[in-house]
């Protein structure tokens, strides 16, 4: 239950970024505009203004819902069959609203009366679009990031041959260093000043005495009681030291 809240605050935190706020508003914009699944021709200005007001943010926020249940319901399904299963949440309560919505007739008129198989429809292709385009940004991201770092770190001799790859995150534990990459984790009998000077080349940072991150393994930074941390594309939760902070906000990380 603790993971599954920390996973909806973290997703709807991202809600609220300008960035997103301002793709909602330029689709809202765009919907009442051109007016589409003949809303254009059959609605009024207004109309189309009040429909889609209702339509576009409260679908923003049924796909940010269907993503945070995919994260928790498929959180051992490969990333692939994640994408599958919030294309199939998203569709599905997507379609009851722009259904639910089309029968308040005396609210936005007849033009908003499709079938709830014709909602269906449109929706499917839209959030099929949409998932599909998000998985091709996020996967051109991470080869571009592996491009950039392909050479291997001095460290990365160290790995056993069935975690070698991306290094996301180094910590102490005990007298050893565990070393997590985006196939597993392993120890080290090392210390982690001596991990750190080994992933050079690699961009990262030491953000407490106890951890050093990759940039590109950072999801968000958050800040809870006075006290930052980072989440990890993984999920996982790091401490960020006050000693380690001005790094982070020079870097743009914070």
């Amino acid at each position: 239950m603790k993971k599954l809240r920390v996973i909806f605050r973290l997703t709807f935190k991202s809600l609220v970024r300008p960035r997103v706020l301002a793709i909602c508003f330029l689709a809202l914009i765009a919907a009442v505009g051109m007016g589409p699944f003949g809303t254009y021709t059959s609605m009024s200005f207004a109309e189309r203004l009040l429909y889609w007001g209702l339509i576009v943010p409260i679908s923003v926020i049924f796909g940010y819902v269907s993503f945070a249940l995919s994260v928790v319901v498929g959180r051992k399904l490969s990333l692939s069959a994640r994408y599958a299963l919030e294309g199939i949440f998203a569709t599905l309560s997507i379609t009851m609203l722009v259904w639910g919505i089309g029968r308040l007739k005396s609210t936005i008129g007849s033009a908003g009366e499709l079938s709830l198989l014709q909602a269906f429809g449109f929706v499917a292709l839209i959030t099929a679009a949409v998932v599909t385009l998000r998985a091709i940004v996020v996967q051109a991201i991470g080869a571009k990031s592996q491009v950039e770092t392909r050479f291997e770190p001095r460290l990365a001799q160290r790995l056993p041959s069935e975690i070698g790859g991306y290094v996301m995150h180094l910590s102490v534990s005990d007298h050893f260093v565990r070393v997590s990459t985006d196939r597993g984790e392993t120890h080290l009998r090392m210390r982690l000043s001596d991990a750190i000077s080994e992933m050079e080349g690699v961009d990262g940072f030491r953000v407490h005495r106890s951890h050093w991150v990759a940039r590109d393994a950072i999801k968000l930074a958050e800040t809870r009681q006075g006290k930052t941390g980072l989440v990890l594309n993984c999920g996982r939760e790091v401490p960020v030291s006050r000693n380690y902070k001005p790094t982070l906000v020079e870097a743009g990380v914070l």
